[in-house]
């Protein structure tokens, strides 16, 4: 019995292997790609909700991108009754007004006007609604995230392949103290990139993406967002459904510094993730995290209490270290500036060794995601219908709020 249990946890971990082992070499090889200059006049969408001194910084990033065609900045947030709009607001205005490129605008609150679509998705397309014909290119942001200059460069420039749809940057958390909770999520976190690539696993990150303009349309993009809880996913969909490609930048990575998370925040960031994934038709990426890194995690940490009458199960231990190893190979393939960044080595050393409970916490995402269809995003809490529908629930206790 235990060299069968012991067989398929190694099992399930070769096959994570060969995803980050193939993703690695992707890497790779779109570094060396030439491809000829391409610059396009673009715009920048960047949703805003609230506001604290790393927002204000990250906003700076967006003023001066290193791109050599002419580009647009929408900041985007929305009115509340009680304010008459978002406390980011004020903050955004001041530091657009010496720009003339830069511009900010206000979506209608979604729950005050009883509108069928997540915030986040009303924001964007009240940008999208108002730009100049003369846009060919949008690219997306988030406001959490750090980016450098040349970011919009490397977003734009695939887009001049016709089979490209889309272009996605990874999402990289850098924990800010070692925080056990904090570590734990950003293995969570950052071990996406190591599956994105050019296979069916690839998806677009809402935080860093572009298309052109024509795939509103071409993808009816739009159309799908309408009422839909999330447009990431749904543009990762609309894609494969016109089967054109997502495109993975490898050296186009926005950064997220966080501090002393606690284990209710990430479990109930990573299990809004994961439903949004499985009720919004992500089946493969779902299936995997429930049938690989479930049994694994499962097999791995429940063998642990018997490991000191059991010593045939001492190779399952072997898998924890195998599995540390195995993110700090896939950090080697980050972007150069990013592994010199400081304390950043040290960092990914230490949150290795929570590799495998990060990945099995995924695992515990994908069977909790079965029996839940309601979240918490925003401050508003949302019941995922399908892929394009969600119903909008009402907003949140402040508690509640401040928990997520």
């Amino acid at each position: 019995m235990q060299i069968y249990i012991i067989g398929t946890a190694y099992f399930f971990f070769i096959f994570q292997l060969l995803l980050i082992t193939r993703s690695f070499f992707y890497a790779r090889r779109e570094r060396k790609a030439e491809r000829p200059t391409y610059t396009p006049k673009a715009a920048i969408i960047a949703p805003h909700y609230g506001w604290d001194a790393e927002t204000a910084e990250h906003v700076k990033g967006l003023l001066h991108q290193d791109y050599a065609g002419a580009y647009e900045v929408y900041f985007v947030t929305h009115e509340k009754a009680d304010a008459g709009h978002d406390v980011s607001y004020p903050h955004l205005c001041e530091i657009a007004e010496p720009h003339p490129n830069i511009h900010v605008l206000l979506a209608p609150n979604i729950v005050e006007n009883d509108l069928p679509r997540s915030q986040k998705v009303q924001n964007l397309i009240t940008v999208i609604e108002k730009l100049p014909a003369d846009i060919e290119v949008i690219a997306f942001v988030d406001a959490d995230v750090a980016i450098r200059e040349d970011w919009l460069t490397l977003l734009v420039n695939p887009l001049q392949e016709p089979e490209i749809g889309t272009t996605v940057g990874g999402r990289f958390y850098f924990p800010q103290t070692w925080n056990v909770a904090a570590l734990v999520e950003s293995i969570w976190v950052n071990f996406q990139m190591s599956v994105q690539g050019d296979h069916p696993f690839t998806m677009v990150w809402g935080g860093s993406n572009a298309f052109r303009r024509e795939m509103l349309e071409k993808a009816q993009i739009l159309q799908r967002w309408e009422e839909a809880t999330i447009e990431d996913l749904n543009t990762t969909l609309a894609m494969r459904d016109i089967k054109h490609k997502i495109h993975f930048v490898p050296d186009c990575v926005a950064v997220t510094h966080t501090a002393n998370r606690t284990w209710h925040q990430i479990v109930e960031f990573t299990n809004r993730q994961m439903i949004m994934t499985l009720h919004m038709g992500l089946w493969k990426q779902w299936l995997t995290s429930l049938i690989a890194l479930l049994p694994k995690g499962l097999f791995v940490f429940g063998s642990i209490p018997f490991l000191f009458y059991r010593r045939e199960l001492l190779p399952m231990l072997f898998i924890l270290f195998l599995e540390a190893f195995s993110y700090r190979i896939f950090s080697k393939n980050l972007p150069r500036w990013l592994q010199d960044m400081p304390k950043i080595r040290q960092t990914i050393g230490v949150s290795s060794y929570t590799t495998s409970i990060g990945l099995f916490l995924a695992g515990l995402n994908a069977l909790y995601a079965i029996f839940q269809r309601k979240i918490t995003w925003g401050g508003v809490r949302y019941e995922i219908l399908s892929a394009t529908k969600c119903r909008v629930l009402g907003p949140v206790k402040q508690k509640e709020k401040d928990d997520v």
